[in-house]
C-alpha cells in the first residue's frame, strides 16, 4: 500500500493525498479531506509517525504484556486477540520474567505506536504518552494503588471455592497438592478449612517443585492419610492423580473426590470427567479490552477496578463421602489364581469320568477373593501377593481394581505362571478343588517387608495358607509387631506351628479345618477350647448352611445360618471373612460382624462362582434390620447367661 494507492481509493491525486498528510490542505474542502483521513485509518497506512500523532490516527494496534508464569498465558492471549480482531485491531504479543523486563517492553510498545496497553502486573508501569490507555489484570487483589484501571480475579478466591464445595458435600480430610510457589491457592485452601472449623493437617498439604516430585512423594504422602478428597492445584496435577490411582485401583469418586484449580479439555474428557473451578481469565481479557478501547476510541478517562469471579465446573470427581462405611485399613496377603469350576451331576470317583453341565472361568484364590469381598463392601483394602506375567494374571489384576482393591502391594513375576484351581462342583452346591500355586510360590519377606507401610496403618490382616509356609509365618509375626490383627483362614492339608498361635486374633476353619488342627474324637466345642488355650483369642468354626459358632474368654456360643438355598459354596468361607473384617472396622462389635458376615456368606452362595458371587453393601444392607435384630437377640442371650453364671 502507497499514496497512489491511497489516492486511488479516495478519487483523488497523490498530491491531494500528500497535502492532507502534510497540514497543506487549506485549498482541499472538507468533505475531500476527511474522506482521505478515513481511507488511510481503514487501510492501516502507517508512512510518517509524525502525522499520525499529529491528526490522531491509529495504527489499530494494541500492546499486550504477559509474564511467562502466569498459568492462564495462552488462554489470556488467544482471548485478547479474538476480542482485538472484532474491533479491527491486532495484538503485539511480549513475555515477560520479571518487573525490569516488564518496563523495557512497555517502552518498546510506546516506540512501536501502540495505540494501548495491557499489562500483566501487579505493580504500576509508566507508560508515558499510553498513560490515559492503560489496563493492567492480574490474579490477585494486591495491585498497586497508582494503577487507574485493573481487571483482576483472585486465585485463591478459586481454591476457596474449590475446598467449600468438598465440605458442603461432607468431606472432613481434604488435602491440598500444589507447585511451588502457588501461595495464593494454599491461602484459600486454608481459609476455608478455617471457616468450616476444621484444622487442616500438615500432611495433608503438599508443595512439588515439579510433577515427578509430586507424582513420587506429594500423593502417596496424602494417601497415606486416608484423605477422602483432594484440592490439586492444577489440571496437570489433577491428571497426574488420577494416574496413580488408577495404577491403585482407587476408584474415583467413590473413594476419592478431586476437584481442580484451572480447567482445560483434557479434564472434561479425563475417566469420568474432573470437576474444575475454571479461572475467567478470558473473561479478564475481554473486560480489560472493553474498557480499553473506550479509553482509546472515546477518550474516556478510566478509573476502574473490576473483580471476575472464577466459576465452578460440575463434572463426575465429586461425590459426598460414604457416610459410616469407611472403616480402617485392611491389608490382605494371599493367593490370587484363575478358578475354572466345572459342574457335574457329583464329583467323579478315582477312575470314573463324568460328563460336565457346565464350566466356568472366574477369577479367584482366597487373597484374591478376600480382598474382592472387602473392597465390594466399601471397606478400604490394600492386596499384597505375586502374578505371572500372563494374560491371567492381567485379567485377575483388572478385575480386583474394579472391585475397588488397592494393587499396592501386587508384583508380577516373570517366571512362573498365574496360579490356577480346578474346581469340581456337585448338584448340591458342594465342591472340591485342586489347586496349583504358580506365581503365588514367589511371594517372598522381602515384598512383605516393602508393603511394610500399609501394614503400619492396616488395623487387620486377611491371612490364608495358599502361599508359602514360611511367607505365612512370617506374615504373623510382622503383624504381631505392627499391631495388626490377623484373621486367619487354615488350610485343610496344612498345620500351624503352635508358637504362631498367639499371633492369630481371629481364626475362621471349616470343620474339617478345624478337626485337621485338632484331630482326635473330642468335639467341636472341645477343640476351640484347645485353640483357644493354646494362644488363639476369637476361635469362629463356618458351619456351612448351619451357621457357624464362636468360642473366646468372654463367650461360646453358636450362630444360625440364613436359611438360604446355596449352589455354589465355593467362596462362602471367603465372603464371611471379608464381610467380618468390614464390620469390624467400621468399630462394630464382634457377634454384630459375625451376624453380618453370615448374611453376606448366605447371599454368595446363591451365585455361581466366587468373586462374582460377592455381595456389594447395597446387597447385604437389604436385610441389616434383620442382621441388627439377631444381633441384639444375641446380646440379650449372653447378658442373660452372664447373669445366670
Amino acid at each position: 500500500m502507497n499514496i497512489h494507492d491511497i489516492a486511488k481509493l479516495a478519487g483523488v491525486s497523490a498530491s491531494t493525498v500528500s497535502k492532507v498528510m502534510n497540514g497543506k490542505d487549506k485549498d482541499i474542502g472538507e468533505e475531500t479531506r476527511k474522506k482521505v483521513l478515513r481511507i488511510i485509518e481503514e487501510e492501516n497506512y502507517v508512512p510518517y509517525f509524525r502525522f499520525l500523532e499529529k491528526e490522531g490516527i491509529r495504527n489499530n494496534l494494541i500492546g499486550l504484556i504477559v509474564r511467562r508464569k502466569n498459568r492462564e498465558r495462552e488462554n489470556i492471549v488467544l482471548a485478547a486477540e479474538k476480542a482485538a480482531r472484532e474491533k479491527g485491531y491486532g495484538v503485539v504479543i511480549g513475555y515477560t520474567d520479571g518487573e525490569e523486563e516488564t518496563e523495557a517492553l512497555v517502552r518498546q510498545m510506546i516506540k512501536r505506536k501502540t495505540s494501548g496497553l495491557l499489562i500483566d502486573s501487579t505493580k504500576w508501569i509508566p507508560a508515558g504518552k499510553l498513560e490515559d490507555a492503560v489496563v493492567f489484570f492480574s490474579e490477585t487483589k494486591d495491585f498497586d494503588e497508582k494503577a487507574k484501571a485493573v481487571v483482576y480475579y483472585r486465585l485463591s478466591e478459586a481454591a476457596n471455592a474449590a475446598a467449600k464445595k468438598l465440605l458442603r458435600e461432607g468431606h472432613q480430610k481434604i488435602a491440598c497438592i500444589i507447585r511451588q510457589g502457588d501461595e495464593s491457592i494454599l491461602s484459600g485452601y486454608r481459609h476455608a478449612m478455617q471457616r468450616f472449623c476444621r484444622k487442616e493437617q500438615p500432611v495433608w498439604i503438599y508443595e512439588g517443585r515439579t510433577m515427578e516430585d509430586i507424582e513420587a512423594f506429594g500423593i502417596p504422602q496424602v494417601l497415606n492419610e486416608n484423605v477422602t478428597a483432594i484440592v490439586c492445584g492444577s489440571p496437570e496435577i489433577a491428571c497426574c492423580i488420577c494416574r496413580v490411582m488408577e495404577r491403585s485401583g482407587t476408584v474415583i469418586p467413590n473413594e476419592l473426590s478431586l476437584i481442580s484449580i484451572g480447567d482445560n479439555k483434557i479434564l472434561e474428557l479425563s475417566g469420568i470427567g474432573i470437576t474444575a473451578v475454571k479461572l475467567p481469565s478470558e473473561k479478564m481479557a475481554e473486560t480489560a479490552l472493553t474498557y480499553l478501547f473506550e479509553m482509546i476510541q472515546e477518550k474516556k478517562e478510566m478509573e476502574v477496578i473490576k473483580r471476575i469471579p472464577p466459576v465452578i465446573m460440575e463434572r463426575s470427581s465429586v461425590k459426598k463421602p460414604a457416610q459410616g462405611k469407611k472403616g480402617e485399613p485392611i491389608i490382605v496377603v494371599g493367593s490370587m489364581n484363575m478358578d475354572v469350576t466345572i459342574e457335574c451331576s457329583r464329583t467323579p470317583a478315582a477312575g470314573e469320568t463324568q460328563r460336565a453341565n457346565k464350566v466356568h472361568i472366574f477369577s479367584g484364590g482366597k487373597g484374591a477373593n478376600q480382598a474382592a469381598g472387602v473392597g465390594k463392601l466399601g471397606g478400604q483394602v490394600y492386596m499384597v501377593g505375586c502374578l505371572g506375567n500372563d494374560m491371567d494374571g492381567k485379567q485377575i489384576y483388572a478385575e480386583l481394581i474394579d472391585n475397588c482393591v488397592r494393587m499396592d502391594g501386587v508384583f508380577f513375576d516373570s517366571m512362573l505362571p498365574s496360579g490356577k484351581a480346578y474346581i469340581s462342583l456337585d448338584e448340591k452346591g458342594e465342591s472340591a478343588i485342586a489347586f496349583y500355586p504358580g506365581a503365588n510360590t514367589n511371594l517372598s519377606i522381602n515384598q512383605i517387608k516393602r508393603c511394610g507401610y500399609l501394614f503400619e496403618k492396616s488395623r487387620y490382616c486377611l491371612l490364608s495358607l495358599e502361599i508359602p509356609a514360611s511367607i505365612a509365618e512370617y506374615t504373623i509375626r510382622y503383624c504381631k509387631r505392627n499391631n495388626t490383627e490377623v484373621i486367619l483362614k487354615p488350610s485343610p492339608t496344612d498345620e500351624i506351628k503352635e508358637e504362631l498361635l498367639s499371633g492369630i486374633t481371629y481364626l475362621v476353619p471349616n470343620e474339617k479345618e478345624l478337626h485337621t488342627l485338632v484331630p482326635g474324637p473330642e468335639s467341636l466345642e472341645e477343640k476351640a477350647e484347645v485353640l483357644q488355650q493354646k494362644g488363639i483369642e476369637n476361635i469362629i468354626v463356618t458351619l456351612g448352611a448351619r451357621g457357624c459358632y464362636l468360642k473366646n474368654k468372654e463367650m461360646s456360643v453358636y450362630f444360625e445360618g440364613t436359611g438360604f438355598e446355596p449352589v455354589d459354596t465355593t467362596g462362602g468361607a471367603d465372603s464371611f471373612i471379608s464381610a467380618m473384617a468390614v464390620y469390624l472396622s467400621e468399630g462394630k462389635e464382634l457377634i454384630h460382624a459375625i451376624e453380618f458376615a453370615i448374611y453376606a456368606s448366605g447371599i454368595s452362595v446363591t451365585r455361581y462362582g466366587v468373586q462374582p458371587a460377592l455381595p456389594d453393601r447395597k446387597a447385604v444392607d437389604v436385610y441389616e434390620d434383620e442382621i441388627y435384630a439377631k444381633y441384639c437377640e444375641k446380646r440379650r442371650e449372653l447378658e442373660a447367661s452372664c447373669k445366670k453364671l
